[in-house]
């Protein structure tokens, strides 16, 4: 059975070449529609319900972000397309929802194709991490836990350290959260000066750290709390580059 795509890109070539890459190269794949705006797009969708959607992230009269707002529910899997690294790319990537950049790489086409069809349903969650980033401009952090998402305010973090089953996020309040994402993503996706990568293992929050002279191998938080940590990590955040 075929999958049914739809195109969102504001230039018409675009949209072509898109489309006859797909009927050459994916071809279980049938393009419904294509749409060049915003309003055209949230009709079409509405109207044929594709099963896969292709959005372009900047639009001419905004982004991608504003068609899916406009959409009672996300019942599709999604790719987005840029023409260059945009700021948005860095939700996209953490979030897990496929990007691919212009022109388009034929086997990156291909994988990306296959690897959200072979994991229906996972868009909708995906989608409600990157919007959650990109609306607070980075300042809060979707944490996927075993109670469901959360979405921390980076200002209540103390640390991100490198745990067995991912990476331990310390907050300010005395709770813990564990996240499957290792410390190098959430790193990818932190924007504040305010933090620390001391190695690949451990990012702190230097705002809420109290200087230190006799402790060379424990960082001090402003709540007390206190983190075990080699000399060489106390002096990355004490002292950074």
């Amino acid at each position: 059975m075929g999958i049914t795509a739809f195109i969102v890109d504001d230039e018409l070539k675009s949209r072509e070449v898109l489309k006859s890459l797909l009927e050459t190269f994916c071809q279980e794949v049938q393009v419904v529609g294509m749409a060049g705006n915003i309003a055209d797009s949230v009709e079409a969708i509405r109207k044929l319900n594709p099963q896969l959607v292709f959005l372009d992230i900047s639009l001419k009269e905004g982004d991608s972000f504003q068609i899916l707002a406009q959409l009672p529910k996300i019942s599709f899997e999604i790719i987005f397309v840029t023409a260059y690294d945009e700021y948005s790319v860095r939700a996209l990537k953490f979030s897990g929802i496929k990007c691919l950049f212009k022109p388009i790489d034929i086997d990156e086409l291909i994988e990306a194709v296959e690897e959200v069809t072979s994991e229906p349903g996972r868009s909708n969650m995906a989608y409600e991490l990157a919007d959650g980033m990109i609306k607070s401009k980075f300042t809060r952090i979707p944490v996927i836990t075993s109670g469901g998402l959360y979405f921390a305010d980076i200002n209540d973090i103390l640390y991100f350290k490198k745990d067995t089953k991912g990476t331990l996020i310390k907050l300010v309040n005395g709770d813990s959260m564990l996240s499957e994402k290792k410390v190098h993503e959430f790193a990818a996706i932190i924007l504040s000066d305010k933090f620390c990568q001391a190695g690949i293992n451990l990012m702190v929050n230097r705002d809420k750290v109290i200087a230190s002279l006799t402790r060379k191998d424990c960082l001090v938080f402003t709540n007390s709390v206190e983190l075990k940590a080699r000399p060489e990590e106390v002096k990355e955040v004490m002292n950074p580059a």
